[in-house]
């Protein structure tokens, strides 16, 4: 591995780390749903910071000044969903059987999918920010080969950490009782809406 691949699959990993919305999120796909339903997920999420790296990598900063001069509406309307996701996942969790039982209890609806999770992510101007630093850093318009390689690196680095969160997930699944799991599916909703509140904060104050 080269310092250039190191630093990019640092950033992806340092991009995935932070405990957010989507991470939240990942965490309840996994605590709800099977494993490969949470990697599913861990992927699309993976999968738009890909995207991001492609064109931070291939067109630097420049690549995001259009992003940039719509970065109150798109943080507008992106906490505006997640505040919607929240609410819903609190309601759904305070209607779920309270019946206590062992963590084998099935799945609760559909779990977002790969599709879902990419866009939702690509929409959080949080991620915008982060690889304008990214792009300043690893420079811009580089060959298509240094392209690639760098993006594959930092999409390694951010799967690693996603796929992290789905297994967290899971394993709390197996070992959680399903009122365990009601109280932990209401705690996320609310918090998954209160990150969408503080953007929204965020964006008229801007």
């Amino acid at each position: 591995m080269t310092l250039e691949a190191l630093r990019a699959f640092l950033f992806g990993v340092t991009i995935a780390a932070p405990v957010g919305p989507i991470a939240l999120l990942v965490i309840h796909i996994g605590l709800n749903h099977r494993l490969p339903a949470a990697l599913a997920a861990a992927l699309g999420v993976a999968l738009a910071d890909l995207t991001y790296a492609v064109l931070a990598l291939a067109a630097g900063s420049g690549a995001f000044a259009l992003l940039h001069a719509h970065d109150r509406t798109l943080r507008l309307g992106s906490s505006g969903l997640l505040i919607l996701l929240g609410l819903w996942l609190t309601a759904r969790a305070l209607h779920m059987p309270a019946r206590p039982t062992d963590g084998a209890h099935g799945p609760i609806g559909r779990a977002p999918g790969l599709v879902h999770l990419y866009l939702l992510t690509l929409a959080n101007p949080l991620t915008i920010v982060l690889f304008v630093a990214f792009s300043g850093q690893m420079g811009g318009r580089a060959g298509v080969g240094a392209v690639v390689y760098g993006s594959l690196w930092l999409f390694l680095g951010s799967l690693t950490v996603q796929a992290g969160y789905a297994a967290f997930g899971a394993a709390l699944r197996r070992v959680t009782s399903t009122r365990a799991v009601r109280k932990i599916n209401a705690v996320s909703g609310l918090a998954i809406a209160c990150f969408g509140a503080w953007g929204i904060g965020l964006g008229l104050a801007s």
